[in-house]
């Protein structure tokens, strides 16, 4: 087995058009240490300077920075850079040994993962993943009794990457998953959270993760969808082998290209920034993404 290294550069920064005398922020930006996924390297600069940092585990394992800059300041910027090695192994997608219809144990729901954490909160609906007529009536043509879990699966991935444009800028954060399956286009975010839905509505286990996707691939190999950005995929739960990996985006099972930050139950339990500040006037977002083949 032969690895491949990558190192990633992302700039989250503020500018302020009033005075800011306080911030606090939570930031998910260190990947996370699985098989197939070693960090080398990892550092998290901000600016300025914070008066109070503090770093630690959410419930769902995933690393996290919390700081505080309590002083005037008229910008604001979190660099986070790191290097990590990723198997270069072809993803295999296992059987299950059970059909969708069949899969369903009322202890599902209070029984933990490998990592202690109960299905529960990858079956239930949250804000971002509701529970809607539309997701059923998507889900339908698929629902074939005794079809094998992971077949199904597969088939609701590359449904969402045929039947959904991708489209940067057609939502943002707060766009409603009934306006993304009335228009059929959003991006990464968009598709993780309506695969999600429709995997929930018929008690698969299905969690969100966030991470990026190599910048500039090898020559001859075709850039993914959703580079250039954090990116968004989804993992199922197989009674077979563990947490599977599934990127609608791009209708594949995501490999060495794929690095990954963490993993919750939808988009807002693993925001790459989040906090409130004190102060007047509005503010200007910016964000780069970088991810490199050393």
């Amino acid at each position: 087995m032969s690895t491949v290294r990558y190192h990633v550069r992302h700039r989250t920064a503020y500018v302020y058009s009033g005075r800011i005398d306080l911030c606090h922020s939570l930031a998910h930006l260190a990947p996370r240490e699985e098989v197939g996924q070693e960090i080398l390297a990892h550092h998290l600069d901000v600016s300025p300077a914070p008066h109070y940092q503090m770093a630690r585990k959410d419930y769902f394992g995933n690393g996290t920075n919390y700081f505080a800059i309590q002083g005037s300041h008229a910008e604001f910027a979190v660099i986070s850079t790191f290097t990590v090695e990723k198997s270069d192994l072809v993803p295999v997608l296992p059987d299950s040994g059970l059909s969708w219809d069949r899969a369903w144990n009322r202890r599902l729901m209070v029984e933990q993962d490998e990592t202690g954490i109960c299905f529960g909160n990858y079956l239930l609906p949250t804000a971002s993943c509701p529970s809607l007529e539309d997701i059923d009536a998507f889900l339908a043509p698929s629902l074939k009794p005794g079809r094998e879990i992971m077949d199904l699966v597969n088939e609701l991935m590359a449904r969402i990457y045929t039947e959904f444009d991708y489209v940067p800028g057609a939502t943002d954060n707060s766009t409603p998953l009934q306006v993304v399956l009335e228009q059929r286009k959003g991006v990464c975010q968009d598709f993780a959270h309506v695969m999600i839905a429709a995997l929930r509505r018929i008690n698969i286990p299905a969690r969100y993760v966030s991470g990026y996707l190599e910048t500039i691939p090898p020559p001859g190999v075709k850039k993914l969808q959703g580079a250039d950005a954090s990116h968004a995929w989804v993992e199922v739960h197989s009674p077979a082998g563990g947490w599977i990996g599934f990127d609608p985006t791009n209708n594949k099972i995501p490999g060495h290209q794929h690095i990954k930050i963490a993993h919750g139950r939808d988009y807002f339990d693993v925001r790459p920034l989040r906090g409130t500040f004190l102060g007047s006037g509005g503010q200007k977002l910016s964000v780069e993404v970088d991810v490199e083949r050393v």
